[in-house]
């Protein structure tokens, strides 16, 4: 829906601004800088269908009236109060603006999907029995061998979905054995890989990558990305999700990617078989979070470790 100029221009401008970075230390992504100017069209639109003329005229009540009426989750509600702070900043004095004065509603976290040891392992499995179970040469064969190589990459380096997509074949170093990576707001990050990962990317790239590579349109843009189509295009975020989630149906599992995210993390601070887990700081490097709070999110699931390490240790754990 079209509205008044008043409210165009001024999402224009909030787009604008937020392609020249806005108030942030580091710039806003493609799709979040589109996020945030959709959820202020859509308090937008619901102040000018009640009247209001225009943004310099909203006020704190209103905004927490519309965020009421559209019917958000808290979580949402967050995310759009940050996008209208930005966006009415310009219309009132610093500090001043209606959506700043607005308290955010708290979250309640979900408690991280569980994925354990085991599951790992056995999802592992499934993929390379998928391979096994296909013929040479064939292109049912390839996407098993390119499935097998994005499960291990996504949970044996923590790599998030868009990272896996944005994989670019100069980031593959054999030799040490480490991934390149560039993650959130542009950062990069030397990741290892495992032994496993090494093998399954190896046989990728020998043996899956060279049959799904081709020469149309979509091929050559493709060129340098290490993960591919059917049709030899680079993967997107949704493909990626699709062959996840398939494999893990075979366990009787839901979910995607960011499960097996999970899974490395908490994985890595528990140790192997609940032993010598990797330092939170280690962590935190590992999979790229720029505050070690969100890092912290993962300790929550591994309470029974920490439990059965207290019943074993303690003096009067037993």
């Amino acid at each position: 829906m079209d509205l008044p100029d008043a409210w165009e221009g001024s999402l224009r401008d909030l787009d604008h601004r937020l392609s020249r970075q806005g108030d942030r230390a580091r710039a806003l992504a493609a799709a979040s800088r589109a996020g945030y100017v959709r959820d202020c069209r859509r308090v937008a639109t619901w102040l000018w269908q009640r009247g209001v003329p225009g943004p310099e005229h909203i006020t704190p009540s209103m905004v927490e009236a519309a965020l009421r009426d559209i019917g958000w989750a808290p979580a949402t509600q967050r995310r759009a109060l940050t996008a209208l702070r930005e966006w009415l900043a310009p219309y009132f004095p610093r500090g001043r603006s209606p959506a700043a004065l607005v308290d955010a509603p708290r979250v309640d976290r979900a408690p991280i999907p569980r994925l354990s040891q085991d599951d790992a392992a056995a999802l592992a499995d499934v993929a390379a029995e998928q391979v096994s179970r296909t013929d040479a040469g064939t292109q049912a064969r390839a996407l098993a061998v390119r499935d097998r190589a994005l499960v291990e990459v996504l949970y044996g380096s923590g790599l998030r979905r868009q990272e896996a997509c944005d994989l670019v074949l100069p980031a593959l170093d054999f030799e040490h054995e480490v991934l390149s990576v560039v993650g959130k707001g542009g950062h990069s990050r030397t990741v290892p890989m495992t032994e496993p990962c090494v093998d399954a990317l190896r046989q990728w790239m020998q043996e899956g990558r060279p049959a799904l590579a081709s020469d149309t349109p979509r091929g050559r843009a493709a060129r340098d990305r290490v993960f591919l189509t059917r049709s030899g295009g680079a993967m997107d975020g949704a493909a990626v999700y699709r062959v996840v989630h398939g494999l893990l149906g075979q366990l009787g599992r839901s979910g995607g990617p960011h499960l097996l995210r999970h899974a490395a993390a908490t994985h890595l601070l528990e140790g192997p078989g609940g032993t010598g887990g990797a330092h939170l700081r280690v962590v935190q490097e590992f999979l790229g979070h720029a505050s070690l709070a969100t890092t912290e999110r993962y300790t929550g699931v591994t309470t029974r470790a920490m439990q059965d390490t207290l019943r074993r240790a303690h003096p009067r754990g037993a």
